[in-house]
């Protein structure tokens, strides 16, 4: 199987232009993703290999995660590799247990010539991007979250539910007082939220749970199990460790390339299929709760056939439930 850039789709979050023609020059970087997935996949096939052991299997995931956060550390020397204000050894650096991560969303952020205002309080819109699009669509999905789940407060807690039925906490969402602070702002601002990573040691935990369920995907593989894609279960349980590794990220910088590509590789190699990811999918983990990314995924997520054409799999298949890589529980 060849994994190509069709399964990387360029991310709404970083188009913060209208030029179409930067979005192209943004999406190269697809390609590097896709080489460095099809090297991911050549190394993980022996590893899997000679795998006698769920800790073994477990333990080839992680170790390609680290291999993964190498690469992505060493494609940040490229001008083309480093965002804008970050320092080339983030993107090896793992976030520390007194240290959290903060993503911003707003109406109006993300777009060209909007900027906070914090003198009134408020975000000023400029010319609409996917990014500003994006970020305006998180806000709405957050806005609600507090409203249903924590009406009276500034946090709301994500805790997320494993296989087992344990709890634990993922990350954060903040707004009012709370997200201003984080975000160096004197005022709380109108319509402005956060989401904060977890503490290291949830973050740890769930990294866990992902790659044990990577691990007994492959173990069924290894069994020889070919029908996994057509087992709805299978597919649900690759989804939740989608879900777990964006909760339990690991890196300061480059983790979603990182995981993309770790989730692609992996999808490749258990299932066979070279997965399609949606574009927001790291976002969408952050900001909607559990139950609603899975159904997100179900809708978005695709595989790739052919020449790189995507196939849906979730809302927009003929049989919905059939196909989908990402479903709901029943």
């Amino acid at each position: 199987m060849i994994i190509t850039a069709a399964s990387f789709p360029t991310p709404d979050l970083i188009k913060k232009t209208s030029n179409p023609a930067f979005w192209d020059q943004q999406g190269r970087f697809a390609e590097f993703q896709a080489a460095a997935a099809n090297q991911s996949l050549e190394w993980l096939g022996p590893q899997l290999d000679a795998a006698t052991s769920p800790i073994d299997r477990a333990a080839a995931f992680v170790q390609l995660y680290r291999n993964l956060a190498e690469w992505r550390f060493q494609l940040a020397h490229r001008d083309e590799g480093r965002s804008p204000n970050s320092e080339l050894e983030q993107y090896r650096t793992p976030i520390a247990a007194n240290q959290s991560m903060v993503d911003k969303f707003g109406r109006g952020l993300r777009s060209e010539g909007g900027r906070v205002n914090t003198e009134t309080g408020v975000i000023t819109s400029g010319i609409t991007t996917p990014a500003s699009r994006l970020s305006a669509r998180l806000a709405t999905i957050i806005e609600a979250r507090f409203a249903a789940e924590a009406p009276t407060s500034d946090v709301l807690q994500n805790r997320v539910k494993v296989p087992s039925g344990e709890i634990i906490a993922g990350n954060q969402l903040i707004r009012g007082g709370l997200a201003a602070s984080a975000s160096g702002f004197e005022r709380p601002i109108d319509g402005f939220y956060c989401t904060v990573t977890g503490e290291q040691r949830d973050r740890h935990a769930l990294q866990r749970e992902a790659f044990s369920i990577l691990a007994d995907l492959e173990g069924e593989r290894a069994a020889g199990r070919t029908d996994l894609f057509a087992d709805r279960s299978k597919r649900l349980a690759f989804v939740e460790a989608q879900y777990f590794l964006y909760q339990g990220p690991e890196y300061e910088r480059g983790g979603d390339a990182t995981i993309r590509t770790l989730l692609v590789a992996s999808h490749a190699r258990v299932f066979g299929e070279a997965l399609r990811l949606p574009q927001d999918i790291d976002v969408m983990a952050y900001a909607a709760g559990q139950q609603a990314f899975y159904e997100h995924v179900g809708r978005t997520q695709s595989i790739v056939t052919g020449a790189s054409t995507p196939v849906a799999t979730g809302a927009a298949a003929v049989r919905t439930q059939d196909r989908t890589t990402g479903l709901e529980r029943g």
